[in-house]
């Protein structure tokens, strides 16, 4: 049972690490809310601060369009967070993708502040 635990918990942090937190207004517009996308395809882009593609979402797909032109074999990136936005926590963002873009204190401060969710309690 105890493994069985672990690989739910595996494959819940694997799907995680797949999606894009998405910023978006409740039916009534009066709250926003965080829903995770899996976006095949865009989420084998790389992260950087300086990408050289952008998402456009809509509401039955999500466009990926180039910020400039892109020479062919040059590979494509995309801003998984801005440093400043912290839809997703730092704890959590750390997680999924293993850095968290902008950090400035230690990983393990961050840590601190985590959640049992992906760490087993002490």
């Amino acid at each position: 049972l105890e493994r069985l635990k672990q690989a739910v918990k595996a494959a819940f942090v694997i799907t995680l690490s797949r999606s894009f937190a998405e910023e978006v207004e409740s039916d009534d517009g009066t709250t926003v809310e965080v829903e995770n996308l899996l976006l095949p395809l865009i989420d084998i882009l790389q992260h950087s601060n300086t990408p050289n593609t952008i998402l456009e979402p809509y509401e039955d797909y999500i466009l990926l369009r180039a910020r400039r032109a892109v020479d062919t074999g040059e590979e494509l990136f995309h801003q998984y967070q801005e440093e400043n936005d912290h839809v997703i926590p730092p704890h959590k963002f750390f997680t999924r993708y293993g850095f968290v873009p902008g950090l400035s204190e230690p990983i393990l401060e961050v840590l601190d502040r985590r959640s049992s969710l992906f760490f087993d309690s002490d």
